[in-house]
């Protein structure tokens, strides 16, 4: 047995496929069968059920060996890490998958850390949340941030999630409009309102819940362009809902341009900004470091 054979089986096992398995780790298909078959041999039971149908499969006996195979890879990766944190210059790379809106929090965090680790690259990707799941999922990032809800009907299988803080749903309009001046509204004063939403999976999965509870409202453009959906708003054009921490920190909303008011008599949606990790990915040395930044960052907000 060697550690080769053990990364073959659990790179197979996560896609159920030899033939990505092979793509990702760059080794022909037929190296990786045989070095698994060979694994097989010694160990004198059936890691993996192959078939051209349904691809490559753990057996029952296969979970409980790619557990323990999990585990020494992530001893390795922790042996590595450690040596690695003994270099005096600390050179590493340190990616990151984050929902839109939050990079102002991140950036905060990211110049303490930068400060005291010069020579980590640093990667920022805004991405859906379902992606940033991916991401973290597949092991293509570190760290994923996300806002999550349970009332969602998202995958998080393989994925651990951390709260860091609550969040608020608002909605939001021009400085110019009647409604500015409210403090609070109710669903029934906004529903012939026109409505500018954020694609993302958060934003869709309550517009739809509300619509279906009221009644579907006027929507000028849906978009994942948050300045456009910010001058909609600032021209009195429509109106938008989103959670308070992530329209709190844009220029719009500090300058008062746009207006948060408090959303009542409709049924709380509970909203967590968080962290998510891959449950079979060890950590390593500098997203901890950074992990450990951002949640002071936080707690000053």
């Amino acid at each position: 047995m060697n550690f080769e054979q053990l990364l073959y089986i659990v790179e197979v096992a996560k896609h159920n496929s030899l033939s990505i398995a092979a793509q990702n780790l760059h080794v022909t298909q037929s190296g990786i069968s045989q070095s698994i078959t060979s694994l097989e041999k010694e160990l004198g039971i059936k890691v993996l059920h192959r078939s051209r149908g349904h691809g490559a499969v753990p057996t029952d006996e296969g979970k409980i060996i790619l557990k323990q195979a999990y585990e020494v890879l992530r001893k390795v990766e922790e042996i590595k890490n450690k040596a690695n944190s003994f270099n005096s210059m600390e050179i590493g790379e340190l990616k990151l998958s984050t929902i839109p809106g939050l990079t102002t929090v991140l950036v905060k965090a990211l110049a303490v850390f930068r400060n005291d680790y010069p020579h980590v690259n640093v990667e920022i990707n805004e991405k859906s949340v379902s992606s940033v799941i991916e991401d973290v999922r597949q092991h293509r990032t570190d760290i994923g941030l996300i806002a999550y809800s349970t009332d969602w009907n998202i995958n998080m299988e393989g994925i651990a999630f951390e709260s860091l803080f609550e969040g608020k749903q608002k909605v939001y309009v021009s400085k110019h409009s009647p409604l500015a001046f409210t403090g609070s509204i109710s669903p029934h004063e906004i529903l012939d309102e026109t409505l500018v939403t954020y694609y993302g999976e958060f934003m869709q999965y309550f517009v739809q819940d509300f619509f279906n509870k009221y009644k579907p409202l006027k929507v000028l453009f849906t978009s994942n362009n948050l300045d456009g959906i910010f001058q909609a708003i600032i021209e009195s054009l429509a109106i938008t809902f989103a959670p308070d921490f992530i329209m709190k920190n844009h220029p719009p909303v500090i300058n008062g341009d746009i207006i948060p008011i408090d959303l009542v008599n409709h049924r709380g949606v509970n909203i967590s900004f968080g962290l998510i990790l891959s449950e079979d990915k060890h950590l390593s040395i500098f997203p901890t470091k950074y992990i450990h930044y951002l949640k002071s960052e936080i707690m000053k907000i």
